[in-house]
């Protein structure tokens, strides 16, 4: 499906960060007709994969880029999207790696701009190191928590839950998954 061919109104805009194979972003558009849904991936397979998908699935509210996702600064406006959603990040769990990691101070300030009024960004890993390092970046005066859970398949929102592949994996090898979701405060 073309771009051209794709509808140019909609009530919002979410946004995955490494949508990957594409499953969570198919199910957010899927269950969300009046958002556009935008998948950022690096990896090409992944990203004209997740496109056919949509196109097979009849999805006027998806678009998938091939670019790397510490590139929001460049493709948004501030205040212009309504959600981030960042799924199963590379934990980069070594010493010397850390400095590769997707969620730092910085993006989590540009993800803030992006951002418009009620805006939220969603975080869901099995890593619990970097989930606790992630959580300690958001500031209060910038971010309000809304859901948090270090065990999300049995907490109030698993029903609500959209997994990713990557999720099913760790939910059958028995890891717990952690989630956030953050509401972004001011203007």
């Amino acid at each position: 499906m073309l771009l051209k061919e794709k509808r140019t109104t909609f009530s919002g805009s979410y946004v995955e960060l490494g949508s990957g194979s594409g499953m969570h972003l198919l199910r957010l558009a899927q269950a969300n007709p009046e958002l556009l849904c935008i998948g950022l991936e690096i990896r090409f397979k992944r990203a004209f994969k997740t496109g056919e998908k949509a196109e097979r699935l009849g999805l006027d509210n998806l678009i998938v880029f091939r670019t790397d996702a510490k590139q929001i600064s460049t493709l948004f406006e501030p205040g212009s999207v309504s959600a981030f959603f960042v799924n199963y990040p590379d934990p980069w769990d070594k010493r010397k790696w850390l400095k590769n990691r997707l969620l730092n101070a910085d993006l989590l300030k540009t993800m803030h701009t992006c951002l418009g009024p009620h805006g939220f960004l969603r975080y869901k890993t099995d890593h619990q190191e970097y989930f606790a390092s992630t959580c300690e970046l958001f500031l209060p005066d910038l971010w309000e928590t809304r859901k948090h859970t270090a065990n999300l398949l049995e907490s109030p929102w698993a029903e609500s839950n959209i997994p990713t592949e990557f999720e099913q994996l760790f939910k059958s090898q028995g890891k717990p998954l952690c989630m956030v979701e953050v509401v972004k405060r001011g203007r």
